[in-house]
């Protein structure tokens, strides 16, 4: 048995899809097709059948799901530990949520360089591809809103960021230094794609007695509905931080009166991945530039 087979294993059984699998492993599908084959004849057994176009785990691939998962991250984090002992402290491998990334992280970036932090390696995604690699051993940690669903990590939550109602600049509710909800309940609104968690808790959040809403336009893109709101086409609730990064003088924002919305940001890792002194360091970092960014 290859570790390299049981990362093909754990992407399909991940995956439930030996094209996406191949992909994500970087090799073409009748490769990996063939590894899984060899591991099927060693082991003895079939690990996947088809259930009509789905792939179902056999009794054998249930099995061996967990105990591949545990040692591809013990094998990972053997290895960093070893690079650890041998270099200035390793190289860190973290992810961040595609509503967070561009926002906070070139700020970290300008800090690392002060600051003296070993070379870093990042993967921007969506939260559930990044608790994949986080599981698969891909990624040390990765900075994602909570909660998540999923027991098998460990969650730190190191900030409260709120989200903030975002208008034109010549809005009348501009005139106001804060703004209550039902003060903007009657106004177009440009809502945050729900494959977001980010946009999943603001919809939530707005659809509370929203009995006047009118969501007129949804984006994934946080800067297309800026440039939306920008042309006088309705209001967003939007992250603190993407919002202060992004605005100009064609638009403003306001804190809610009384509401308490926002999202939790946390670092998330597994319990048994072993955090070199690099990693270490950048997460303190992370810590301190977002309490910037939400203070």
């Amino acid at each position: 048995m290859e570790l390299q087979q049981l990362r093909y294993f754990a992407s399909v059984a991940r995956h439930r899809n030996f094209t996406r699998a191949a992909e994500e492993c970087r090799v073409s599908q009748p490769a990996l097709s063939i590894q899984i084959k060899k591991l099927e004849t060693e082991l003895g057994g079939p690990l996947f059948h088809r259930q009509g176009r789905q792939i179902v785990l056999t009794n054998v691939g249930r099995h061996l799901e967990g105990k591949a998962e545990s040692l591809l991250r013990m094998h990972q984090s053997t290895l960093d530990e070893l690079k650890d002992a041998v270099s200035s402290g390793g190289e860190a491998h973290f992810g961040a949520t595609l509503t967070i990334a561009p926002y906070l992280i070139p700020y970290v970036v300008g800090h690392a360089k002060q600051d003296d932090i070993p070379p870093f390696k990042m993967q921007e995604n969506f939260t559930e591809g990044l608790l994949a690699s986080i599981l698969d051993g891909t990624l040390d940690f990765a900075l994602m809103s909570t909660p998540v669903e999923e027991p098998r990590l460990l969650v730190k939550v190191i900030a409260r960021e709120p989200f903030v109602l975002v208008m034109r600049a010549d809005h009348p509710l501009a005139k106001k230094r804060s703004v209550k909800v039902g003060d903007f309940r009657e106004e177009p609104f440009l809502p945050l794609s729900q494959i977001h968690c980010a946009g999943r808790q603001i919809r939530e959040f707005y659809e509370q007695g929203a009995e006047g809403q009118k969501a007129t336009f949804e984006s994934a893109q946080i800067d297309t509905i800026l440039k939306l709101v920008a042309k006088g086409q309705g209001i967003s609730l939007l992250p603190k931080m993407a919002v202060l990064e992004s605005l100009d003088e064609a638009l403003c924002y306001r804190e809610i009166e009384g509401a308490k919305i926002g999202r939790d940001i946390s670092l998330v890792q597994h319990p048994d991945r072993y955090l070199s002194d690099a990693v270490r360091k950048l997460m303190g970092l992370i810590e301190d530039c977002l309490t910037d960014f939400v203070a």
